[in-house]
């Protein structure tokens, strides 16, 4: 099974990979986790955000492919700790799809 981790930006700060790097240190071999990066869109102060957020949604949907499961990582969503975190690792590897994040 594969992890990807899809995010909007490429031009992380250095504590950003840093994090990045250590949580994929943790994962179990048989998990590889890969960071795949899109490009934000331009913003200017005079941006349509509603439409920017928009389009960079519709990128992070044609990143993954089709028929393969993804879950959104969003602020309002439930919160793991690392034990609900394994179990649903678990759960994702008995599946035997790569997943996205």
């Amino acid at each position: 099974m594969h992890i990807r981790l899809i995010a909007i930006g490429t031009k992380m700060p250095a504590w950003v990979n840093d994090g990045y790097q250590e949580y994929a240190k943790r994962m179990p071999p048989e998990c590889a986790l890969k960071l795949v990066e899109i490009p934000a869109e331009k913003r200017t102060k005079n941006s349509d955000i509603k439409k920017i957020l928009y389009t960079e949604g519709q990128k992070i949907l044609d990143a993954i492919p089709k028929g393969e499961p993804f879950i959104a990582l969003d602020i309002n969503g439930r919160k793991w700790d690392t034990v609900q975190f394994a179990e649903e690792l678990k759960q994702w590897k008995t599946c035997g799809h790569n997943i996205h994040l």
